[in-house]
């Protein structure tokens, strides 16, 4: 480890010799209106036209083209409805290290306006390099998206679960980034925060699907949410209110404020989220007695959280920024489930047994952060510093008695007591400059994970008393220590660019099983390599080929030893001796304006998964983990917006996948080739007097994996939205799930070993109204940043 730091210093240090970067900013206005135009396509290309590098402009029609060197080139300007806009530039010593070329004004042509068009003014989809981008701001597409969750459905390759988690490519799920870095949450303040983020405030969303090894190595993909940089000084505000209603009523209310000068911002959130959610669970198993058993489990949750988050951004220079944001969680719920095992003959007509389990739970849950972050120029080099410290506190109590339906004679009667607290401290500098005609790239990341788990269940015994059950009850504490580095070197040769980059990750973790005093540690170093190609076509086409390998670690809930109840003859456990997984996968994107094409393959060696082992004495179900030989995986992603015409747009995506899971279960290794595909879509329609109307869609069909099948599911959803007040109030009422048809349903396929089928359902079959309304005064406009939304790079 010492030579390896040795050798992180040094291309630090080599890094002051790299040679000076010039830059090339502008503005864009409409030669009309003198309006800015955001999302113009911005190219430099050589003498010969090659293409060198490019972006869009931001939402205020500001491009910045950076890291360049010394020479003739030609500025190309690109956007539907205007002429293209040509500029020789020439960059050397005599004009410092920035060539500010003022407001460069478009013509527009006035016999586009009423043709059919295959992309609008703001294109929905932008192929960069390594990302899909999805331009939200004054989308027509996304007008009617009442929240985060609605714009990420529209995302080509996207599947957003029923409880609410994200999937991607390959089974991962993507890890969430604002503004191009990391936001370290717990899974619930993660959901409660893409749920009160109005479409108002997102400027794009950019999908990393296979990211580079700059990346951490978990990171199988990325979503990156850019909001919008208000470039007005003063102050401005906006609030929102969102009302869900099904068999209960849950309200999302959020308020943003900000306010700026020319070296300070300031921004202040704060959420409130009350009301009663509900999932419901039901299964139908065959016992080995050939009774037949089914659950049924209602799980409504009363909800009164809070959150607050507290922000500066403090310009100290024109090439030095600091930031620091401090937040937190507090939610407070009360779960009233109620679980009835209903047992009858093997010809379901005749009551064997009727149970029935109360569960009154209050789990909460409080979280706290803070994040201070760099970002400047020592030298002629970039250098950006991130650090977080995260602290989440999780309690719960729980009141468990089972009776007999018939005679309410009490069966089981359990109180639990759960504390479990858990702090990540993560820092993490990356350093980047230019090495003769490329860029390099080089970085560093220190993490450490401290999780305490006590859990403790007290039965009433036979004499009315209750007393400690060691069965149950557990003591565990997981330490996770994880050192990064990388390095990295780009460069565009001719018409086409190519990067690669190579990561190391020390990890070393200690679990420690109090209870059955089990002591478990590891320590292990992984490489992870990742390389790049891009091939810019003629007519706006490019090919873009990408590997690399990442890592997916063990989490607490997956090595924790002890049972976690779902019902009283069902549980899962959790394995201390699991491995970590590699997941190597390579993708091949194309793209041609606004459609897009992804073939993608890969391998996950070790993956971990649970398998069910049923008991035919005690009719126990329990779920156990552990590591599974490989998983092959593959697929095409297909994404096509469309502009009919001014009031109608629509986007569809097409999806095919490919799996097989090699899974060794009792004494037979099942690998079964699965195949799916999945269709999703929306019909906008922008209607007169400031209406939107949006249809969107989504089926899936019948998939599974090596031990169970999934029957076919879809949804339809309807939305429509209003602007009032010159657009500073949006009113939207959405209909989700109208045919109720989004639920999971699962079969095992061996019915000689566990006749079960089971169902999911989150309650999606609801009805939605938001109110969302922008106020505020501002000054004047101040001058644009230092660096603009497309050269941030992802920190964490």
């Amino acid at each position: 480890m010492t030579k390896f730091s040795l050798t992180f210093c040094l291309l630090i240090c080599l890094s002051f010799l790299a040679t000076a970067q010039k830059t090339i900013k502008g503005k864009i206005l409409d030669n009309q209106t003198r309006q800015s135009l955001g999302y113009v396509t911005v190219s430099l290309l050589s003498p010969d036209s090659a293409f060198i590098t490019g972006q869009t402009t931001d939402t205020a029609g500001i491009f910045r083209l950076s890291n360049l060197q010394n020479g003739r080139y030609t500025l190309l300007l690109s956007f539907f409805g205007y002429s293209k806009f040509y500029q020789d530039v020439i960059l050397d010593n005599t004009g410092g290290s920035n060539l500010d070329l003022g407001t460069i004004a478009l013509t527009t042509i006035p016999s586009q306006l009423n043709e059919v068009i295959v992309t609008g003014e703001k294109p929905m989809l932008q192929r960069r390099a390594d990302k899909l981008i999805l331009h939200v701001s004054g989308n027509p597409l996304f007008a009617a998206s009442a929240n985060t969750f609605d714009i990420l459905k529209k995302i080509p390759g996207l599947q957003i679960n029923a409880d609410g988690s994200l999937q991607m490519t390959g089974g991962s799920a993507p890890t969430i980034f604002i503004d191009g870095k990391q936001v370290p949450m717990s899974p619930e303040e993660l959901q409660n925060y893409l749920a009160g983020l109005a479409p108002e405030m997102i400027a794009s969303v950019e999908v990393v699907n296979n990211p580079s090894s700059k990346y951490n190595g978990e990171h199988k993909s990325i979503i990156d949410i850019r909001l919008k940089r208000d470039r007005t000084l003063g102050w401005k505000g906006n609030i929102s209110s969102n009302i869900q209603q099904n068999a209960y009523t849950l309200a999302d209310n959020n308020l943003l404020l900000t306010y700026k000068t020319k070296k300070l911002s300031y921004t202040a959130r704060l959420g409130y989220t009350a009301g009663t959610s509900i999932y419901r669970y039901s299964a139908l198993q065959h016992l080995a007695n050939t009774n037949i058993m089914a659950t049924q489990n209602n799980a409504p949750t009363n909800n009164n959280n809070f959150n607050y988050q507290l922000g500066a951004d403090y310009n100290f220079s024109k090439t030095h920024h600091i930031e620091i944001i401090g937040r937190t969680y507090q939610s407070n719920r009360h779960v009233n489930s109620f679980n009835t095992l209903h047992t009858t003959d093997a010809a379901a007509q005749q009551p064997v047994s009727d149970i029935y389990t109360f569960n009154n739970a209050t789990p909460r849950q409080r979280t706290y952060a803070v994040y201070l972050n760099y970002n400047g120029k020592p030298g002629k080099n970039q250098l950006e510093i991130l650090s977080s410290l995260l602290k989440i506190s999780n309690r719960q109590n729980e009141d468990i008695q089972t009776k007999n339906l018939d005679g309410h004679r009490l069966l089981d009667y359990w109180k639990t007591d759960l504390e479990n607290d858990i702090l990540i401290h993560a820092v993490q500098a990356d350093l980047s400059g230019n090495l003769g005609k490329g860029k390099w790239s080089t970085g560093a990341r220190f993490a450490s994970t401290t999780t305490n788990n006590q859990l403790r269940y007290d039965t009433l015994n036979t004499l009315f008393v209750f007393v400690p059950d060691s069965s149950r009850s557990n003591s565990f504490q997981y330490d996770e220590y994880v050192t990064a580095a990388y390095v990295a070197y780009e460069r565009t040769m001719n018409k086409w660019s190519y990067s690669a980059s190579l990561r190391a990750e020390h990890t070393h973790s200690t679990g420690n099983a109090m209870t059955q005093h089990l002591l478990t540690s590891r320590d292990y170093l992984t490489w992870l390599p990742s390389f790049s190609f891009t091939f810019p076509l003629e007519h706006a086409q490019q090919l873009h080929v990408s590997y690399s390998r990442r890592i997916t670690r063990p989490n607490f809930a997956q090595l924790n030893p002890f049972r976690f109840y779902n019902s009283p003859l069902n549980y899962f456990v959790g394995n201390p001796y699991l491995q970590p997984s590699k997941t190597d996968m390579l993708s091949l994107a194309y793209s041609r304006h606004d459609l897009s094409v992804t073939l993608f393959a890969g391998r996950e060696t070790d993956p971990m998964g649970r398998y069910p082992e049923y008991n035919p004495v005690t009719n126990v179900l329990e779920y156990l983990g552990r590591n599974l030989p490989y998983n092959d995986f593959g697929g095409i992603e297909v994404s096509l917006p469309l502009t009919i015409n001014r009031w109608w747009n629509m986007n569809n995506n097409i999806r095919g996948n490919y799996k097989k899971e090699v899974t060794p279960y009792h004494d037979k290794v099942y690998a079964i080739p699965i195949f799916d595909y999945t269709l999703s879509g929306s019909q906008v329609f922008s209607l007169p007097k400031g209406i939107t109307f949006d249809i969107s869609y989504l089926y899936r069909s019948a998939t599974g994996n090596s031990l169970y099948t999934f029957k076919p599911m879809g949804s339809l959803d309807l939305g429509i939205r209003k602007s009032w007040l010159k657009g500073k109030l949006n009113s939207r009422f959405n209909f989700y799930d109208v045919f109720d048809t989004y639920r999971y349903q699962l079969t095992f396929r061996e019915k000689m070993i566990i006749n079960n089928q089971l169902q999911h359902w989150y309650g999606n079959h609801k009805m939605a109204l938001t109110l969302n309304y922008s106020f505020g005064k501002s000054t004047h406009t101040s001058k644009g940043e230092s660096k603009n939304d497309e050269e941030k790079r992802a920190g964490m």
